[in-house]
């Protein structure tokens, strides 16, 4: 009897301590791990880099000494690179961003060709802004694709150059030239798509169109007194550009 006491207390003890055991096991078991998911929403700052590429379409329309005129040039191509910063703010909504976003860059896109008889044009752009509303949609892990539009700013230079004996018949030789600077205004559109590639840093990939209202100038030719050119130019721009950006 005694012996039988002492077995059925050992099996007691013993599924006791099983027990115990695979409770800890379970409490102390690590849950699994959940990715955090990214959300676009917050405000960011970045830089970016690129290649820009356009035309500029000059009319004369008053020459001293003929009066009203109607002469459209050439049209002058014009490229070359541009870099500069941006800030803005996104908000998601489940797949859907929306945004709004501005952007500076100084830049050096010119060109210069024949134009007219005896006259050289060249247009040169120093820098460009833009204030412009983005949407977009998220199409896979941490990748955003969105269209923008909005308002852009151009300062650039217009110069006409003709030999000092051209068209004006003024004596001498020599090239006489006359520039008008202008920030002009107009509209944006753009699409890009942008990378979230570590928790707070995106890159991305960007194209966009700019045309700007008709500027009126009036170029004089201090080399020859009396002379000058009223011309209207209208001016358009391509962008193709990378940046990165950091999300706050």
């Amino acid at each position: 009897m005694k012996k039988k006491i002492i077995a059925a207390a050992a099996l007691l003890i013993a599924g006791t301590t099983a027990g115990s055991a695979a409770d800890l096991s379970m409490a102390t078991k690590a849950p699994a791990y959940v990715a955090p998911v990214w959300s676009w929403t917050g405000f960011y700052i970045g830089g970016h880099v690129g290649a820009g590429w356009g035309t500029t379409e000059s009319t004369i329309t008053s020459i001293t000494g003929l009066g009203p005129t109607n002469f459209a040039l050439e049209q002058n191509n014009r490229s070359g690179v541009l870099g500069g910063g941006q800030i803005g703010y996104n908000f998601q909504s489940g797949w859907a961003v929306f945004g709004i976003q501005a952007d500076i860059a100084g830049m050096d896109v010119k060109g210069t060709a024949p134009c007219f008889i005896e006259l050289t044009c060249t247009s040169k752009s120093d820098w460009l802004a833009t204030v412009s509303g983005r949407f977009g949609g998220v199409v896979a892990d941490k990748t955003l694709i969105y269209a923008k539009g909005g308002a852009a700013w151009m300062n650039t230079t217009h110069t006409v150059a003709i030999p000092a004996a051209g068209i004006f018949g003024a004596p001498g030789a020599g090239t006489a030239s006359a520039s008008a600077e202008n920030t002009d205004f107009g509209w944006l559109l753009g699409f890009g798509a942008e990378y979230a590639f570590s928790p707070n840093w995106t890159a991305f990939i960007e194209y966009d169109y700019m045309q700007f209202d008709t500027k009126s100038a009036t170029l004089n030719f201090v080399a020859i007194p009396g002379a000058a050119l009223n011309v209207d130019y209208k001016d358009k721009l391509s962008i193709a550009k990378i940046g990165v950006n950091y999300k706050f």
